[in-house]
């Protein structure tokens, strides 16, 4: 695996991507960081993210079919190029604000928040769509893990230091280390050299139109469709966790951001760890196997923190969530680009983020409306509940096959000889 990686690194296209991602996850790591821990210090703050997480979830699963849209129709390059400027401009302006007034306002810290939200939402699937463009077939899987790995090192090196930024530093001090990690990403994406894999003259068609036929797509192939599915869940999870666990340090442990901090650095590793074995796991014991495997660990991990409320425990857990859901993401990663279709893969990734969202906004809004009642840790348990819900979906499609198949067109299902895929 280890070969495979300096393999991948020593094509240029690739290296230029997964540079540019390492410092967007470090800037926006740190970033990510500081606007829940500064969030839950004001009045009502626990409710304010919450909800705030549930209201930017709802709004992207209405923007997602736009979203793919742009994904599938214009040049990969340039929607993340105007994302990565995008946000430079943004952070430039919140500095200039609160330089102006003297203070950091709500307001601040949620249209940063919100922004992120939004724009990476386009920027990820626009990358991903742009490094299966860009990268020989061959190389998907270390590609993939290689990207997990760049991801989590960010991570690490984001929580490590962000951890005492948070504590020494202003806001607006924090946002200018993102709008120069954001800058520096600009210029080294711009420097890639990308021709359009073939002309996208499509017939137009509404936004709306296109998500139904990333369903359209899939409904010939319901085991694929059930899997894929499934391997989203412990994202979900892990995203009202994020809302959780500066709660969780604050009032249950009752540390502050160096613990919190520590924490990020701990499931960096376990995601570490997860791109460096997944592809050799997967290899040898195929998909479903792996997509049990690591989701039954990311429930076993989320269920201590309510179990064992505890610092050194909380390292574990998060370490293990790590590896549980970058496991589940790297396997799905391979999954999809060997068998969707460059062409319908926007559409495809679509479906799946709406439905994704729409959970997402459920959950997280239930999810603090049972705060101020069941208390932080309890709700840890939901988490656990969503991976038995996902690792019985795998379970169920677990007879799903992962080969290439042939390029076809949206709403011409690919049957195979039992008439699923």
């Amino acid at each position: 695996m280890l070969l495979k990686m300096v393999t991948i690194w020593s094509d240029p296209k690739a290296r230029l991507i997964l540079t540019a991602n390492f410092l967007l996850v470090v800037g926006a790591g740190i970033t990510f960081m500081a606007v829940p821990w500064l969030l839950i210090q004001r009045q009502h703050g626990n409710a304010i993210l919450g909800y705030c997480n549930a209201g930017v979830a709802l709004l992207i699963l209405f923007l997602l079919p736009y979203f793919g849209k742009i994904v599938d129709r214009y040049s990969r390059k340039r929607v993340v190029l105007i994302y990565l400027g995008s946000a430079v401009v943004l952070d430039a302006l919140i500095v200039a604000v609160i330089l102006g007034q003297g203070s950091t306002k709500i307001w601040e810290l949620l249209t940063v928040f919100c922004f992120g939200s939004l724009g990476a939402s386009v920027y990820y699937p626009a990358q991903f769509a742009l490094s299966q463009e860009v990268i020989a077939p061959e190389r998907y899987e270390s590609l993939s893990g290689a990207i997990e790995i760049q991801w989590q090192a960010g991570s690490m090196f984001a929580g490590a230091l962000g951890a005492w930024l948070i504590a020494v530093i202003p806001f607006w001090s924090v946002l200018c280390i993102d709008a120069a990690a954001y800058l520096s990403a600009f210029f080294i994406m711009s420097r890639l050299q990308y021709q359009r894999a073939q002309e996208r003259s499509m017939a137009p068609a509404s936004a709306w139109t296109m998500m139904v036929e990333g369903l359209q797509y899939l409904r010939g192939r319901p085991r694929l469709s059930v899997v894929m599915l499934a391997s989203f869940l412990p994202f979900v999870a892990i995203m009202v966790g994020n809302f959780l666990s500066p709660i969780f340090v604050r009032e249950v442990l009752q540390q502050g951001p160096q613990i919190y901090g520590v924490g990020e650095v701990s499931y960096a590793v376990g995601a570490t760890l997860a791109g460096l074995t997944i592809p050799a796991i997967n290899a040898r014991i195929g998909l479903v196997p792996t997509l049990l495997c690591t989701i039954a660990v990311y429930g076993l991990a989320a269920s201590l923190n309510p179990i064992a409320p505890m610092a050194t425990v909380f390292f574990v857990s998060f370490a293990l969530q790590g590896w549980g859901n970058a496991g589940s993401r790297v396997a799905r990663t391979i999954l999809v680009l060997k068998t969707v279709p460059n062409g319908v893969v926007g559409r495809v990734n679509l479906f799946y983020s709406a439905f994704e969202r729409l959970l997402r906004s459920t959950t997280l809004a239930l999810v603090t409306a049972m705060l101020p009642t069941w208390g932080v840790a309890n709700a840890y348990w939901v988490l656990a509940v969503i991976a038995v819900a996902a690792w019985f979906m795998v379970w169920s499609g677990r007879h799903v096959r992962a080969y290439p198949v042939e390029t076809v067109s949206v709403g011409e299902p690919l049957m195979s000889s039992d008439g699923q895929q």
